[in-house]
């Protein structure tokens, strides 16, 4: 039996129109890569693919989540929210396809990294969350809602000192208020809520994930696993989970309480909503600081050319696995009609000319498909 590659070769040709440039992750199921467009110079994309040589059960479970993640972007609309394009199936290689958003920058857990304490201050927080806030509520408007399920400081890209894309819906599901969404063990640690071990999702899940992340981006420090949360908590009746004025005493009480409810481990005990939970604490934090610039240009450069160099390494990793000429993929005939509009027209990659304008990384989708 022919060995299935599992990995493309940078420079194959994809559906005679999509040149492999770099890959940007890979997991046990699919890969992401960075592609341009050999019909519009200029042009380029994130590619996700899923690969299922065998067939087995496990790999189409992933295929069928590949493809309910595909076509929940397709119908989201949102400045904060990546653009899928189109999805297309190469049965002969057994491999799926979703073109999206290129978006270069760095995410928000490199970007810290930069900064005096490897932490934001709390009105840097309230600027760049702002527009992610907004994308959750608009996920969970959906009907039915969907949920996320992997809120974290490196699902947060910042393509330009200004702004901020929530991406990554690899664990992204439907919300059916009348039953229990499946939990699953893709959480990240420190940002899963306990539910995500056991019991069941809910939109509760997210306001979760939101402040465990605001936790991280004030304090710099990752937040305990939930897991751990809850066995300290029954064996020794105390919550390993430090206040944020413990750690960072500047910051109003207020403001404290409001993450510490967002992150309680009962999800009835946390904000009915992300508008609640966001609505409070903004209040609070406003009453103390006002928002201002996130953070400078140099300090984003910094982050960028950051991410720049992990994609060198990334790509060099894969090219120490591939020796010979790129291969190239057949034309599947089935192509479904591409968009009159191109991605281009909405690129968030900065502009020729600027401090940063040298090759960059997107960390958008890396895929959590652990086998």
């Amino acid at each position: 039996m022919q060995e299935v590659q599992t990995t493309l070769p940078v420079g194959s040709v994809i559906r005679d129109r999509y040149v492999i440039e770099s890959v940007l992750g890979k997991g046990g199921f699919g890969v992401v890569y960075r592609v341009s467009d050999l019909r519009v110079q200029g042009n380029h994309y994130a590619l996700k693919e899923v690969i299922e040589p065998r067939r087995n059960d496990r790999t189409v479970k992933e295929k069928n989540r590949f493809i309910f993640e595909s076509d929940v972007l397709k119908r989201l609309d949102h400045r904060a929210l990546p653009r899928v394009f189109y999805v297309f199936e190469d049965s002969a290689l057994d491999r799926a396809y979703m073109l999206m958003d290129f978006i270069d920058g760095p995410n928000l857990e490199i970007l810290r990294q930069q900064l005096p304490g490897k932490r934001f201050t709390l009105s840097q927080v309230m600027t760049i969350m702002a527009p992610i806030i907004d994308a959750i509520n608009y996920l969970h408007s959906q009907q039915p809602p969907i949920i996320h399920r992997d809120i974290k400081p490196a699902n947060i890209i910042v393509p330009t000192p200004h702004t901020a894309i929530l991406v990554d819906f690899d664990i992204a599901k439907e919300f059916n208020p009348d039953t229990t969404t499946t939990a699953v063990r893709r959480c990240s640690p420190g940002f899963g809520a306990p539910e995500q071990y056991g019991q069941g999702t809910s939109t509760l899940t997210d306001i979760y994930g939101l402040g465990a992340t605001i936790y991280a981006l004030l304090t710099g420090v990752t937040p305990p696993d939930a897991l751990h949360r809850m066995t300290q908590l029954n064996a020794k009746g105390n919550d390993p989970l430090i206040p944020i004025d413990q750690l960072v005493p500047n910051i109003p009480k207020n403001v404290v309480e409001s993450v510490q409810r967002a992150m309680a481990l009962h999800s009835n005990d946390r904000f009915p909503s992300i508008e609640h939970f966001w609505q409070t604490f903004d209040t609070y934090a406003t009453a103390n600081e006002i928002p201002t610039t996130f953070v400078a240009r140099s300090t984003w450069s910094k982050a960028f050319a950051v991410s720049h160099e992990i994609s060198e390494i990334t790509t060099a990793h894969h090219h120490h696995y591939h020796h010979r000429p790129p291969s190239c993929l057949p034309h599947d005939r089935q192509q479904p009609g591409h968009p009159s509009h191109h991605p281009s027209s909405r690129r968030l990659s900065p502009s020729p000319g600027n401090a940063s304008d040298s090759p960059s990384f997107s960390l958008f989708c890396l895929l959590l498909l652990s086998p």
